[in-house]
């Protein structure tokens, strides 16, 4: 009778120990399966939680809405298997990016090769027979069309030899590259190079390379033309002339070519032109001349000796260095101008600065003008006109000095800017005209007195404005729609990122000899509990 009891005693505990183990089994296979599943759901439908301090991983509201009109198939095409995509911090960044935005538009598809197993799939892709992309290459294509970045392009890195990135700013790249490609028809940015422009070596290239980034990012295909033996692409939409060291040609009995009337021609078309001098900038007496027919007068000034020089811009109380010379521009309020950095004043306005700057006067054929609101006083303003052979130009001031900024040659002051008259350092002049006899159209020219104002360093800073006035321009002159707004992520510098090896070897220890003290107290525990409970 007893071994029987025992028999069926030990029997019960088989049962008991058998579905304890397949329940152990099964809650263990159904955690397993529930974490594939979640984590397949949370891949496909971007179920993250984003703790960076900057939102590195989550599009921003801007990104959407600058995207929210293509009506046209998107593809953003990564060279890599999703896996490895991931598992990359780099290019993980912009992966999360590419599938925010797929999920936020329904135009946008993002797909990924594995250009190592399948090489030829992005050949249509290649630019030349040279061309090369690589595992890290980003592709955006619609129709067509395409856009090709390289990895590294979807960063900003400093101005050292660091190669390491500090801010993100692919949410820009992709979303301008998705503008461009949608287009019917992609505008074509003229650069001059044949006045000593900075766009003829490798060097200067490297140096312009954030302007020519701007322009690109704004959605133009970019040619440089030599303006004494090409004539403009009739698909040009935008001259820029930065930084000429020579000046342009005319026929004066000695040149039988004219550059200026091939510019005239082009601005006659409805066209824009963007014009970057500096103090330092020789006196171009030809293109000088035609400038002044827009309203544009760079400041120079004639000494006793007949020595002309550009003026320089000094104001030590709205500046960023102690000399001055890093002018602050100040916002004009109203009119042309005004519109251009009219969403930049909706908010608390960046300062947008302009280093080594000529100041602009308008030219004594211009007169002043005034524009009256009769409803609010408060929004009338004035603005200088000009007529001529039925044609109107008026030019508006972007952005001005201070009162009390003075102009100084070579430290001698020869003027300072007053509330009425202050020194202009960005303006824009329009022309009208009528296209069809039924609708008006604009020709445009943007005038500034800092090349400068293009430096790297200030085009990639969150803190100034100058990367968005320029966009703001582009989008005004050129009639396109570029992105205003969207800023480049800076990475947050953490705490555990600059601890020593001492406190890391620390906090390893202890991370990974605490759970396990833990795990084995609580293990005796419930032992001594089951042991004394019988």
């Amino acid at each position: 009778m007893a071994k029987n009891a025992s028999s069926q005693l030990r029997s019960k505990k088989f049962r008991y120990g058998g579905a304890a183990t397949l329940l152990t089994v099964v809650i263990i296979a159904a955690v397993l399966l529930f974490n594939a599943i979640f984590g397949a759901l949370a891949q496909k439908f971007l179920w993250y939680t984003d703790l960076t301090t900057e939102n590195l991983y989550t599009l921003s509201d801007a990104a959407v809405e600058s995207i929210a009109g293509i009506d046209r198939d998107v593809d953003i095409i990564f060279c890599d298997d999703p896996d490895n995509l991931m598992s990359n911090t780099t290019q993980r960044y912009v992966y999360e990016t590419a599938l925010g935005l797929e999920k936020a538009n329904k135009h946008v598809h993002v797909q990924t090769v594995n250009i190592w197993r399948n090489p030829t799939a992005v050949n249509r892709y290649k630019n030349n027979s040279k061309s090369a992309i690589y595992s890290t290459s980003i592709i955006v294509a619609s129709g067509t069309e395409f856009r090709v970045f390289t990895l590294r392009a979807m960063f900003v890195f400093n101005e050292t030899t660091d190669d390491t990135p500090w801010s993100y700013n692919g949410e820009k790249k992709i979303c301008a590259a998705i503008l461009a490609v949608t287009r019917a028809e992609s505008p074509i940015a003229c650069l001059t190079y044949n006045h000593g422009e900075p766009f003829v070596t490798e060097s200067d290239l490297e140096a312009s390379a954030e302007l020519l980034n701007l322009l690109s990012d704004a959605g133009y295909k970019l040619q440089f033309i030599n303006l004494a033996t090409e004539e403009i692409p009739d698909d040009c939409r935008l001259l820029v002339v930065h930084d000429p060291r020579d000046d342009f040609l005319v026929k004066d009995g000695i040149s039988d070519i004219s550059e200026i009337e091939k510019i005239d021609r082009f601005l006659d078309g409805t066209n824009a032109m963007m014009v970057f001098m500096s103090p330092t900038t020789p006196v171009l007496r030809n293109f000088e001349e035609y400038l002044e027919e827009w309203g544009i007068k760079f400041d120079r000034y004639t000494d006793e000796l007949g020595v002309t020089n550009g003026c320089v811009v000094s104001d030590p109380m709205n500046s960023i260095t102690s000399n001055g010379f890093s002018v602050v521009g100040q916002y004009s309020s109203l009119g042309l101008g005004a519109s251009i950095h009219s969403d930049l004043r909706t908010t608390y306005p960046p300062k947008v600065v302009f280093p080594n700057v000529m100041g602009i006067s308008y030219p004594d054929n211009y007169y002043l003008t005034a524009y009256e609101d009769e409803n609010d006083k408060s929004k009338s303003f004035n603005y200088y006109s000009y007529y001529s052979n039925g044609v109107p130009r008026a030019i508006y001031d972007v952005f001005n000095s201070a009162p009390g900024a003075t102009e100084t040659v070579n430290g001698r002051t020869v003027a300072t800017a007053t509330e009425l008259e202050p020194f202009r350092l960005m303006t824009i002049t329009r022309e009208s005209r009528m296209a069809d006899n039924t609708t008006e159209d604009y020709s445009y020219v943007l005038a500034c007195g800092s090349t400068e104002f293009l430096s790297r360093k200030l085009l990639q800073s969150n803190t100034y404005g100058n990367d968005d006035v320029m966009l703001s321009a582009l989008r005004a002159v050129g009639k396109e729609l570029v992105i205003v707004g969207l800023n480049h992520k800076p990475f947050a510098s953490t705490t555990i990122e600059n601890i020593t090896d001492a406190e890391a070897n620390q906090y390893t220890a202890v991370l990974v000899i605490l759970p396990a003290v833990i795990a084995l107290g609580a293990g005796i525990y419930i032992l001594v509990r089951r042991k004394y409970a019988r």
